[in-house]
């Protein structure tokens, strides 16, 4: 994590960072969707078997639809740098902007969860009994 750079990324290959390359936040994004792709059910909307990243992760030029009670979303207002919002029954949680924006946005995506939904994620449980990524919340 010493090397996490929010904003940019890190040389590789010879080939230093720029901006046509996707950031260490962008990144990490990506981990945690394509994490909980694999665990949530296939649904026969979405076939190319992205069904958390096709429900609940939104990436500007698109933009969720905030009228709608029932989008839970995580969406990235910006690319450059990369800022992540929260979309949670018709509010949109806009948190501090900035290196820990995505970790907050994240946190905040599992508690709302943890909290609110009873730990499922539509038919699936995040916690003890199913994925177990809630632990992180303790009791």
């Amino acid at each position: 994590m010493s090397s996490f750079r929010w904003n940019r990324g890190g040389d590789f290959k010879g080939r230093k960072w720029d901006t046509d390359l996707p950031t260490d936040s962008a990144i990490i994004m990506h981990v945690f969707c394509t994490y909980l792709d694999s665990r949530l059910p296939p649904h026969p909307k979405y076939p190319d078997g992205k069904t958390f990243t096709s429900q609940h992760f939104v990436q500007t030029p698109n933009k969720p639809d905030v009228t709608n009670e029932n989008v839970f979303c995580i969406y990235q207002s910006a690319i450059n740098p990369p800022h992540y919002e929260l979309i949670y029954q018709r509010h949109v949680y806009n948190l501090p902007k900035g290196r820990n924006n995505m970790f907050h946005t994240l946190l905040m995506f599992l508690y709302i969860i943890k909290t609110k939904e009873s730990g499922m994620l539509g038919r699936v449980n995040l916690g003890l009994s199913g994925v177990n990524i809630l632990w992180i919340f303790g009791e």
